[in-house]
């Protein structure tokens, strides 16, 4: 799809959950080993506390104290400290609860067609991650392949809010219009670039129907088809 802004494309951001890898199996996985962990080593936070219940308070948690929205590992941690101190144990079972979640929510596949892409892709532009989860590239082995990587956590504010956009911007020394946000979410990842000033790519993995009446600059299956793109909008 043509896109007629002048600017040239100097940088692209990217989603990471959903994008570049399926979140739900390492998320799910961990849950489940943090689960284990707490009826090995505390039982009464687990006897207590099903899967469920703790995504449940968490989004309770969530709900009483907004400024921690954007912070998925706080709103983990703290899910922990309350349920511990519910059944009369220690609140610093927590950190330890949440360095297990980590260590398997760091275990994703990546898709088979990011490796490549982003190997090509860097030798034309700056490459940045966008993300509002907690994923560890050093961890997953792939912080080599960008130039600049921020998260919620660190900018303090959430995508789709245009503060986030604007920040990795400045870290990547690029303008809003010579940037591409490619993400998975019409939401927090295509309406946030937007408002931002940024193209947009919507990877539509699943083949799912878009139901806004705003649109992406351009919709992919694959991310190996960004290049072409991009050259197109030259």
């Amino acid at each position: 799809m043509a896109n007629n802004r002048a600017k040239r494309i100097r940088a692209i951001t990217f989603d990471l959950d959903g994008t570049l890898w399926d979140a739900e199996p390492a998320l799910m996985r961990a849950e489940r080993e943090v689960h284990d962990w707490l009826r090995t080593h505390h039982t009464p936070i687990a006897a207590a506390f099903s899967i469920d219940d703790l995504r449940e308070l968490r989004r309770a948690l969530a709900e009483r104290n907004p400024d921690l929205c954007h912070n998925v590992t706080a709103l983990r941690v703290l899910s922990v400290q309350t349920a511990a101190m519910q059944v009369g144990l220690d609140p610093g079972i927590a950190q330890q609860a949440f360095e297990v979640f980590m260590k398997h929510r760091n275990q994703v596949q990546l898709f088979g067609d990011v490796m490549p892409a982003l190997q090509r892709l860097r030798t034309c532009y700056k490459l940045c991650s966008l993300t509002n989860g907690n994923a560890n590239l050093v961890e997953i082995g792939i912080d080599h392949l960008f130039h600049h990587s921020l998260s919620a956590i660190e900018a303090g504010v959430a995508k789709p809010q245009t503060e986030m956009f604007i920040r990795i911007c400045a870290l990547a020394g690029v303008e809003p219009e010579e940037t591409v946000h490619v993400g998975d979410e019409p939401q927090t990842d295509i309406a946030g670039a937007m408002a931002s000033g940024f193209r947009t790519i919507w990877i539509n993995r699943q083949g799912a129907s878009w139901t806004y009446s705003w649109r992406a600059d351009a919709e992919i299956r694959s991310l190996v088809e960004v290049e072409a793109i991009l050259a197109s909008w030259r």
